[in-house]
Formats: C-alpha cells, sequence, structure tokens
C-alpha cells in the first residue's frame, strides 16, 4: 500500500521544531523533500496534459484528476483508515486511533472539497480565501479562518491562507 510520506515528514518536522529539536527537524524537512519531489507537483501533472485524461495518472500516489482525486480519497477512507483503525485496535495505541478519527474527519471534509468544485468550478472560490488547519489539515473556504478548528480545535492563529 502506497503513502504520501512528505507530508508525515514535515508535520514531524514542525513538530521538532517547536521542541527545539532542529537536528531532528532538519532530517525530517530533508526527508519531506525527498518524498515530495518524487511525485510530480499538480502543476507538473496539468502542464504534462495528462489531468484531463481518464485512466491511471502519471504516479499512483498523486491522482491527475478530479475523479481520481475523488477515488484516491474514498480508498483512503476503506483501505489506509480502516486497516490502521484495526491495527491501532489490536495494539491499544489511542493515538493512532484518534489519528484516524481526524483523519476520516478530515478526509470526508477534502471529498466535500473536490466534489463541490467539481459542481461549481472557479465560482466556489469566487470572493473567497482557502485556509487549511496547520495541525489536522482542516480545508475551510471562506471570508476568513474559524476561531477554531471544528475537527482538532486548534486556534484560528494555527490557519495557513492558501489562497
Amino acid at each position: 500500500m502506497e503513502h504520501a510520506y512528505g507530508p508525515v515528514f514535515s508535520n514531524l518536522a514542525k513538530a521538532c521544531e517547536k521542541q527545539f529539536r532542529t537536528r531532528e527537524a532538519e532530517l525530517l524537512w530533508k526527508l519531506s523533500g525527498y518524498f515530495d519531489g518524487a511525485v510530480p507537483s499538480v502543476g507538473e501533472v496539468l502542464s504534462s496534459g495528462r489531468a484531463d485524461r481518464a485512466g491511471p495518472s502519471l504516479d499512483a500516489r498523486k491522482p491527475a484528476s478530479f475523479q481520481g482525486l475523488a477515488a484516491a480519497l474514498a480508498a483512503d477512507e476503506t483501505e489506509h483508515f480502516d486497516s490502521i483503525k484495526t491495527e491501532a485496535t489490536a495494539a491499544k495505541d489511542r493515538g493512532a486511533l484518534r489519528m484516524t478519527v481526524w483523519g476520516s474527519k478530515v478526509n470526508a471534509i477534502q471529498q466535500s472539497v473536490v466534489e463541490r468544485y467539481a459542481k461549481q468550478g472557479d465560482a466556489l472560490l469566487q470572493d473567497k480565501s482557502v485556509f487549511v488547519c496547520e495541525a489536522c489539515g482542516f480545508i475551510f473556504i471562506g471570508q476568513e479562518a474559524p476561531e477554531i478548528c471544528p475537527v482538532c480545535k486548534a486556534p484560528r492563529s494555527r490557519f495557513s491562507k492558501i489562497s
């Protein structure tokens, strides 16, 4: 089973930075960069002219179309979260179980955003900004970030404005 390791390592690097573990953070940022570089960016996919084709993407880890992205998000829920939840339950790992709950919530939100964008196109983003919670990945589309993240309860200051 394939995983996108770049975001995992970047989150770990951020955590190390907050704990003033600079050497570990540097190594994790390098790992994140390696895995991010191993997968084509959205711009590379779109400029290749393959983004609108049906069928497999350029890289199985990065879907090249809205249909591929929606399918990958659905697979995350059924394949990845279910297997992680089963293993975490068997190991009695509360942290991993909590991650599957948050991950499932964020995954559902990502699916909703993809479906809404597929239907509405650029009108979805007209006069609005996209904010992403740095703690859990929650996506919010609106004028300003919410006071607290509805998924992980992080404050507004933890939201990054993407557009």
